[in-house]
């Protein structure tokens, strides 16, 4: 088990990685993981909540401190389990260390190149609504694309998510909010909402992620749309070994092309090779 130990105001506290895939549905296979941070608390054997635990931090005056112990554990066991040459490592960004401006630092381009893992395998992931200083954010995205890292957003569609952003930011995965996903049917007004955001995505160079999908009806409407890329509870929940997420994501799949019946619902937009490069999105 490897896990990393940090104190926050007298507490001890272990920091894990999970990691949730992220299925590409036109080649039917995994090609990345969003790794999650968790916490937990060794005096009362209990799990911490990544908002109570980031929450208290803050407060510690050691956000940094352990927004960079979550990122390099992550490399680190990305390594560790061999897939960093072969998929994606989705990492969360937290917004207020941006916000703080104490983002975009060459700190993680150093922590890369010592545990071997290309740039270009790592996505970084921004909730850029929870972030209101458009200069360090823009600056911020500005640096980790020079080191060749990918910039992803996140929770596109609700809460202060900013259309004008995509012009500065030119993210190349826009992740679309659970709120637009759940529960949603071919007609209704969220699935007009997800046509646009498609739209949008494709006219702007992005490649479209449906997050936080639960049901295999969700799935089904979706791809009625054209969006092949999704991640959620329906194809694995969190777990802090990859390789057995990956495992039960494709058990996921074999039973989704069951319930298709192997119609071409895999291949309704035909326009795959009219999107952004999909290197590693196999």
């Amino acid at each position: 088990m490897d896990r990393r130990v940090v104190k926050i105001n007298g507490n001890k506290l272990e920091i894990d990685i999970y990691f949730q895939p992220l299925v590409n549905l036109a080649s039917k296979k995994v090609f990345g993981f969003e790794a999650l941070a968790r916490g937990f608390d060794v005096k009362k054997n209990s799990l911490v909540h990544p908002n109570i635990l980031f929450s208290c931090a803050k407060k510690a005056e050691i956000l940094v401190k352990l927004d960079r112990c979550c990122k390099e554990l992550a490399i680190k066991k990305f390594v560790d389990y061999g897939l960093h040459k072969d998929y994606l490592l989705f990492i969360n960004i937290e917004p207020e260390v941006i916000e703080q401006g104490k983002a975009g630092t060459n700190w993680i381009k150093k922590r890369a190149h010592y545990y071997g893992v290309d740039p270009d395998n790592l996505v970084a992931e921004i909730k850029e609504g929870k972030i209101y200083n458009s200069a360090n954010l823009i600056n911020f995205v500005k640096a980790y694309k020079e080191y060749g890292i990918n910039i992803a957003l996140d929770d596109f569609g609700v809460e202060n998510s900013n259309l004008h952003r995509l012009l500065t930011l030119e993210p190349y995965f826009i992740k679309i909010d659970r709120e637009l996903i759940q529960n949603v049917n071919i007609g209704d007004r969220k699935f007009a909402l997800l046509q646009v955001c498609d739209y949008i995505s494709r006219k702007f160079g992005c490649i479209p992620i449906a997050e936080g999908v639960e049901t295999v009806e969700e799935v089904k409407t979706v791809l009625q749309i054209g969006i092949i890329f999704f991640q959620g509870f329906f194809f694995a929940e969190p777990h802090p070994d990859p390789i057995k997420a990956k495992e039960l994501a494709e058990e996921k799949i074999k039973m989704l092309e069951e319930v298709l019946n192997g119609k071409n619902s895999f291949y309704l937009h035909g326009e795959l090779g009219k999107e952004p490069d999909c290197r590693g999105l196999r």
